[in-house]
């Protein structure tokens, strides 16, 4: 036998091959093939002549397998099985999951969103490791999801996010401005808007997500009395204060109150980004569908 005539050796002939064990017989072996016998002895007479032996030999009424062939039917069983993995559906159990989980976005998302993906990984995956990095700008993220350093990216869509990069639209940021009950704030009023003490959260030089840009082009300003670099700080200040916040609407909050913005909303499209390398993949589908989970939620504050 030639050294590559293994290759033309494919699942159809093995099965063939384990079926006359099985069956005893060439006829028997068709018809639980669902073959003619004909096909059969075809298949057959190719393995014997690319293994260089009989494989099956006469007996009474059927077939014995020969010596050869009963030393080949662990590799053929084997060979099979791996085969059938190969192409079947990949199961995934996250709680069975112990590698790293690494997630990459903006402050804005990694505010929205980990905080809920983390509290459903530690109740399903609770030997999964999560990462969770900062990222610059489009070009950037493309880069590390290429260079498979992340997994996953949310932020705001990128009109070209770059080769092999595949990104899914979750929801539509928008913001609300946050006020404590007890120092009510009248909605659509400008000027009460402005006259209000403020806090900032400020995101490097994109300070404010623009409220600051978009009052300027109005000629107007507002008075920032505090700047801190988190939602929740922001949060903190306002509460049993008439400071206002200008902040996502889709953020979790108790005992405050919040009206729409003074101006009329575009709102931001967050999406979701991966490589083109993960999409098949049943774990990285699972954490996926997850985070498209929680962005739906959001969707609905």
């Amino acid at each position: 036998m030639e050294e590559s005539d293994y290759l033309e050796i494919d699942g159809r002939q093995l099965r063939i091959l384990l079926t006359i064990r099985q069956a005893g017989s060439l006829s028997g072996a068709a018809k639980m093939l669902d073959m003619n016998q004909s096909t059969v002895s075809y298949w057959l007479d190719q393995m014997r002549k690319r293994i260089g032996d009989p494989l099956f030999v006469r007996s009474g009424n059927g077939v014995e397998p020969t010596m050869r062939a009963q030393e080949l039917f662990p590799a053929v069983e084997a060979s099979l099985r791996h085969l059938q993995e190969m192409f079947e559906p990949q199961d995934y159990d996250p709680a069975q999951d112990q590698g790293v989980l690494r997630l990459t976005g903006t402050s804005v998302e990694r505010g929205l969103f980990y905080n809920s993906l983390l509290h459903h990984a530690l109740e399903v995956a609770p030997r999964l490791s999560v990462e969770i990095y900062s990222i610059g700008s489009a070009f950037q993220m493309s880069e590390r999801l290429r260079q498979n350093s992340v997994d996953i990216v949310i932020m705001p869509v990128a009109a070209e996010s770059g080769d092999g990069i595949l990104q899914r639209k979750l929801f539509t940021l928008t913001d609300a401005v946050y006020f404590d009950p007890d120092h009510p704030l009248e909605q659509g009023n400008l000027d009460a808007f402005c006259e209000r003490p403020q806090a900032r959260v400020a995101f490097g030089p994109d300070a404010g997500f623009g409220v600051d840009r978009r009052l300027a082009k109005m000629h107007r300003s507002r008075h920032v009395a505090i700047q801190v670099s988190d939602f929740d700080s922001a949060l903190d200040m306002i509460r049993g204060t008439p400071i206002i916040a200008t902040l996502p609407r889709q953020l979790a909050t108790q005992g405050l109150n919040r009206v729409d913005p003074p101006w009329l909303q575009e709102g931001l499209d967050i999406a979701m980004f991966w490589h083109a390398r993960n999409q098949t993949s049943s774990r990285h589908k699972y954490w996926r569908d997850t985070l498209a989970g929680i962005a739906a939620r959001l969707g609905k504050i």
